[in-house]
């Protein structure tokens, strides 16, 4: 159902002020004189630098991976990527979230690997995270391999892993933006007394209720619109993509005022969820009636005897949607089950 509820935009995460006193000693190292605190790392939350001596090789298997479209309907590109090579240390050591690919013998990967560049894993490369490498809340993602030869073979063997990596790191990011301003900790005590979860309520986000004898309540947030819902059942159900498609259609045409699923938009994926297996839906909801639609995505899984259909979906017309679902999907990702 459509609300016409006052309310404000979430603000996006503030930087942290620089202060710390930073010498670059060789290549890639940094020292923090006095202890001070790193600076705060800079760029977009959906944004990835590529830093790479061999990018001519690499770039079609990168882009392909971590470039690919995302229907909102109106096509969006997952990450946007800026491309240094590895000797730029200068140009990316303070962005946000930084993807390092080269072989055991370039320099910039054997300063940041050490002596793991030497002991690569079986077939001969691998991915390695580093948290916090030379900034604050920066990410540093590096792909490895013995030899310039294993770089593409590598790279698409790896490439549902690595995809996986960038969008938990982005959501991790937007986690800190959505909840800046801190939690609505009266409705957040609320759905953990009154149901089998818990989930975080942004402030300036409303919760109904008017549904939960039926297993559903929701979250809604204006400028722009965004709702958050959660289904629930005191029994299993199969997760099978198709059936849970259709399940969500019930929901929407339900609650949501005849809303629907655009099948043709529709991916669905096997992942971990709360360390357990789930199916995560991403798609496209319209409702013909108002003759409106948007973006939206799902986890569904069973934990425990129940069944629990999680979701969160966006209302922008004629702008980018993909940062506001990141927002809804870290919402729904607070969700934690008794």
């Amino acid at each position: 159902m459509r609300h016409k509820v006052q309310g404000t935009m979430d603000g996006a995460a503030t930087s942290m002020l620089l202060c710390c006193c930073v010498a670059v000693i060789g290549f890639l190292t940094t020292s923090l004189c006095c202890g001070r605190r790193a600076a705060a790392a800079l760029g977009r939350i959906r944004e990835i630098t590529v830093a790479s001596d061999w990018w001519p090789q690499v770039e079609t298997s990168v882009r392909g991976m971590l470039q690919d479209t995302v229907f909102t309907p109106q096509p969006e590109l997952r990450f946007q990527l800026r491309i240094f090579s590895g000797r730029q240390f200068e140009n990316y050591r303070l962005l946000r979230t930084v993807f390092l690919i080269g072989t055991s013998s370039d320099t910039a990967v054997r300063t940041v690997l050490g002596q793991r560049a030497d002991s690569l894993p079986e077939p001969g490369y691998g991915l390695f995270l580093i948290p916090n490498a030379w900034a604050e809340n920066q990410q540093l993602a590096v792909f490895a391999v013995g030899h310039e030869s294993l770089l593409v073979r590598g790279l698409e063997s790896y490439a549902s892993r690595i995809r996986t990596t960038f969008r938990d790191i982005a959501l991790r990011n937007v986690e800190r933006a959505v909840y800046f301003r801190g939690r609505d900790q009266k409705k957040t005590d609320t759905l953990a007394e009154r149901y089998a979860f818990s989930l975080d309520v942004p402030r300036e986000w409303y919760l109904k209720q008017d549904y939960a004898d039926s297993g559903f309540i929701y979250l809604f947030a204006h400028y722009p619109d965004r709702s958050v819902f959660v289904f629930w059942q005191d029994s299993t159900r199969p997760l099978v993509p198709d059936s849970l498609v259709s399940l969500r259609e019930m929901i929407v045409a339900r609650y949501y005022d005849g809303d629907r699923v655009e099948r043709s938009y529709v991916k669905a994926e096997t992942v971990a969820f709360l360390g357990q297996p789930a199916v995560r839906l991403q798609g496209v909801w319209q409702n013909d009636k108002a003759a409106i639609g948007g973006p939206f995505v799902s986890y569904c899984f069973n934990h425990e005897g129940r069944f629990f259909f999680l979701d969160g979906q966006v209302f922008l017309p004629g702008k980018p949607k993909l940062d506001q679902l990141l927002q809804v999907e870290a919402i729904v990702r607070s969700f934690t089950p008794k």
